[in-house]
């Protein structure tokens, strides 16, 4: 866990002066806020690949596909499910919980890594077509696990035991020459939901937020469908009455 620590004064200062309000006011708002918990999740610049997973296995679309010369990104749409930290093959996307609170003269920020169970991936077939390839190396440069060698030019070799599946090759590829089939294992949901309905008003928030369509109505009030359902939280967040429970729960083994 990473703790930081800034002087109540100076942020009151600092948020005064960039957008123009009263220290006073600023102070009370601030003063006013008790604990404020946020997850965060962000793919490492330095760590993507490029084989796209992620941005095929996102529920909600909020990845913008990765370039040659950009990683991908999560955009404003993401719901914080984790399925592409779950999808990414070189844990290059983390999941961060912050804690802000004031305490005493300071304003303390508090940050930890979660840790994200990971699919299973495996590698079912490869086929490369030497009559497209130009033999540039963009396919070697990517490989995250060395796999595959180039001599500029001239020559195009992999080595499919090292090769672990994850298409990064297939995706940076210019000319269409590599095709990857590989077998992705189920999400893990660590997770359960469940909803009280003695408790539920039937203001039916939960419905309008869900980004997958996974809440209905009944007569005794809401019904969640499991089947959809990527706990996401956002339902539990908007229930005025919390009504709306998820808990963890024991991770079981998903083998291919």
């Amino acid at each position: 866990m990473i703790t930081i620590k800034k002087s109540f004064k100076d942020l009151v200062s600092n948020l005064g002066e960039k957008f123009d309000i009263d220290d006073g006011k600023v102070e009370g708002i601030l003063k006013n806020i008790k604990t404020i918990k946020e997850k965060t999740i962000f793919i490492n610049p330095d760590e993507c690949i490029r084989c796209n997973l992620c941005v095929e296995e996102c529920p909600v679309d909020a990845i913008k596909k990765p370039t040659i010369k950009k990683p991908a990104e999560i955009t404003d749409k993401c719901v914080k499910c984790e399925i592409c930290a779950q999808t990414c093959p070189v844990n290059a996307i983390e999941v961060i919980k912050g804690r802000t609170y004031v305490e005493d003269d300071h304003i303390i920020y508090e940050l930890k890594e979660l840790s994200v169970p990971h699919r299973k991936l495996r590698l079912k077939d490869y086929k490369f077509d030497k009559d497209k390839c130009v033999f540039c190396g963009i396919c070697a440069k990517f490989c995250p696990t060395n796999a595959i060698e180039v001599e500029i030019g001239k020559n195009f070799e992999v080595d499919l035991n090292l090769c672990m599946g994850c298409g990064a090759c297939e995706y940076v590829c210019p000319k269409d020459a590599i095709e990857v089939e590989n077998e992705l294992g189920e999400i893990i949901f660590d997770k359960t939901i469940s909803v009280n309905n003695d408790v539920c008003i039937r203001c039916l928030a939960c419905i309008e937020v869900c980004p997958v369509n996974a809440i209905k109505e009944i007569p005794e009030g809401v019904e969640i469908g499991t089947e959809k359902c990527i706990f996401c939280g956002r339902c539990r967040d908007v229930c005025p009455v919390g009504a709306i429970k998820i808990e963890k729960m024991g991770i079981r083994e998903v083998i291919l």
